[in-house]
């Protein structure tokens, strides 16, 4: 009723409708244990990409039929965090049946507190063909999404654009950051404003964010490949300009903006000298545009009318219709430049990098002077004496933005109180990328004043969790919070010792159970954190040991506790065995006995025989004298009788 009663506010003609979407009814997106898609919970509605739910109605019917639809609506889940919003955008969007009128502003409130979607998420689930950006409801579901991927953020651009369709996205606090730099990407008008779970927050956002719709006037120019259209808004003192420098904001009922349109045609080709094409005003209608390129003139086949070594081309070239046709490797807008004479590149060398012009891809030395050369991506420029600044050639984040995509980059330099037009904006970031907000409301919660929840320090809007706390403001401690173990010990002491009839009445949060068995079987326990075992009143030595069992709920929220489970029988140390430990003693002394036996053995025989080896060695070495020793005599004397005469001497 709300939303109706703030529609005539900002129109007195208009239309309602609505939709709702969750994500493709398949795993991984969802739950597929039996009956769970079509009832994910006891009081949700099955899990759907996009419910059409009210065609678009006007007047007083819209704003009973808005209310009956309402109050009947349920609730659903899916069990990622991304959400398949970007297929009901595209189906509300294509799909003509839900009642869009021609002549008029289109615009879809997206609501959503999660992240979305987008092309080639699909093959998780094994889909792998493209989204057609065609219509696939039938009745009031969409029934192709098992069939397609999601779309892409340019597919989807492209089908706002067609459709003139003007998006408002509707995100809570830890979701603006994502959609801001979403609607950046979308060429299509488009708005993003904070929820905080109120109703009357919802109707005031609608409101406000139709209001900036109507008070914002921009041109899209949809040019085809080989020609280039600058537009330049001349919005005045008291509206002011988009970041984009191509249309005015803050614009009042009977206000005019002018806008100047340049054209640039990169090549004329006779025979293909035509373009057709529309430049958009967003939401609303599209402007055609006929572009028609003469490539030559009567006058370059008119003699009479040609200038022959012109003295206004130095007599160095021919003035044909008013341009000088250079000669003899001459050239600049007069003839004045000989190309065979490179006296003056040294003025074009760049003093620091020691390059003509910065480099041949910067800029060109014509007569002593660097003339830059245009980028071919749109936005780009380059300026400066040697064709040495730019304003893309500037520090980049993570997501390859220029300068952050929060300031303008001149030079080489990240200047952070410039938009990324160049135009003046009040300082919100610093840093040489732009990158660090000077506000540290990133590092609160939206409850608490608290820097990233006193567990950590914000560096550059992003909270430094001190150890073992994490998430994106530190809130979160695997444990700490409802996994600290130690809250329960009093709990889990008085349902083990059977002190109180029922749990609750233990001061139990959760409902704490005894395993039916001894041990509790932890494989079919899920998810679970195994507690520091705790002393047992009952047996002296003896310890309990329970299992806190949760439902994790990501990296943004604290886990949520579900059970405790506690084993009926204590953990107790066994008695030790006498027999096995005196036997154990006797057994290792004559083990390390025999052991240092084996190697005194194993030495003194590896040292006998490196002995014998040198004993033999020094044996083949020895040599011996064959004489006889001058101690040595002859056993026996011989004797000569001088007296003696042989037989029968003669006298």
């Amino acid at each position: 009723t709300g939303i109706a009663e703030s529609l005539k506010n900002v129109s007195t003609d208009y239309k309602l409708g609505f939709g709702t979407f969750v994500d493709k009814p398949t795993a991984p997106y969802a739950n597929t244990y039996e009956g769970k898609i079509e009832r994910p919970c006891d009081i949700c509605d099955e899990v759907h990409s996009y419910n059409h739910i009210m065609n678009l109605t006007g007047g007083q019917a819209a704003k009973t039929e808005l209310e009956t639809k309402l109050n009947g609506l349920k609730i659903s889940s899916n069990i990622d965090n991304p959400e398949g919003g970007f297929d009901a955008l595209v189906q509300a969007a294509v799909c003509q049946d839900i009642g869009w009128r021609n002549v008029s502003r289109k615009v879809v409130f997206y609501a959503t507190d999660a992240i979305f979607h987008t092309a080639g998420d699909g093959k998780l689930a094994g889909i792998i063909k493209p989204n057609e950006g065609k219509c696939g409801m039938t009745g009031n579901k969409y029934t192709r999404s098992l069939e397609e991927d999601y779309p892409s953020i340019g597919q989807l651009n492209d089908i706002l654009i067609k459709q003139k369709i003007i998006p408002i996205f509707a995100v809570t606090s830890k979701m603006q950051n994502l959609y801001d730099a979403l609607s950046d990407q979308l060429t299509q008008l488009s708005q993003v404003g904070l929820l905080d779970g109120s109703s009357q927050t919802v109707i005031n956002l609608i409101e406000e964010q139709l209001n900036a719709i109507v008070s914002r006037t921009k041109l899209n120019p949809q040019a085809p490949s080989g020609v280039t259209v600058e537009v330049t808004p001349k919005c005045n003192d008291k509206i002011g300009q988009e970041v984009d420098g191509a249309g005015c904001k803050g614009v009042r009922k009977g206000e005019n903006v002018v806008f100047d349109v340049n054209f640039r045609v990169d090549e004329c080709v006779e025979g293909e000298n035509k373009y057709n094409f529309n430049i958009d005003v967003p939401g609303i209608a599209a402007l055609p545009v006929e572009i028609e390129m003469i490539c030559s003139c009567a006058c370059e086949n008119n003699e009479t009318e040609i200038e022959r070594n012109s003295a206004t081309c130095d007599e160095r070239g021919d003035l044909i219709c008013g341009a000088c046709e250079c000669k003899n490797n001459t050239y600049g807008s007069r003839c004045e430049c000989d190309r065979g004479k490179n006296v003056n590149a040294d003025k074009c060398k760049n003093p620091k990098s020691g390059l003509i012009c910065s480099g041949e891809n910067n800029g060109m030395c014509i007569c002593g002077q660097c003339e830059c050369i245009p980028p071919s991506k749109k936005g780009y420029k380059r300026w400066g004496a040697y064709c040495e600044c730019s304003n893309y050639e500037c520090k980049r984040n993570t997501d390859y933005e220029i300068c952050s995509n929060n300031g303008y980059c001149n030079c080489g330099k990240c200047e952070c109180d410039k938009a990324p037009n160049g135009a003046s904006q009040v300082v919100k970031y610093t840093g040489d990328d732009c990158g660090c907000p000077i506000s540290n409301s990133t590092c609160k919660k939206e409850e608490s004043d608290v820097l990233c929840s006193g567990n950590g320090e914000c560096e550059c809007g992003k909270c430094l969790c001190k150890k073992e706390h994490y998430g994106q403001f530190c809130d979160i401690c695997q444990d700490c919070g409802p996994l600290d173990c130690s809250k329960y010990t009093e709990c889990v002491k008085c349902v083990y010792l059977g002190e109180k009839t029922l749990w609750s009445d233990c001061g139990c949060p959760k409902k704490t159970l005894l395993s039916t068995e001894d041990r509790v079987d932890t494989s079919k326990l899920g998810r679970h954190k195994q507690c520091v075992p705790i002393d047992d009143p009952k047996n002296e030595g003896c310890s309990i040991i329970y299992y806190l069992h949760y439902k994790d709920k990501g990296t943004s929220q604290q886990p949520e506790l579900t059970h405790i489970y506690i084993d009926r029988k204590p953990d107790c140390p066994s008695a030790p065995n006498i027999i096995a430990i005196v036997a154990g003693v006797i057994g290792g002394i004559l083990g390390i006995g025999i052991l240092l036996l084996v190697i005194w053995k194993i030495v003194t025989h590896f040292v006998d025989k490196r002995e014998y080896e040198k004993f033999l060695e020094e044996r083949s070495k020895a040599k011996w004298n064959s004489g006889l020793s001058p101690l040595y005599k002859e056993p026996m004397t011989k004797y000569t009788n001088p007296l003696y005469t042989a037989a029968n001497p003669k006298i």
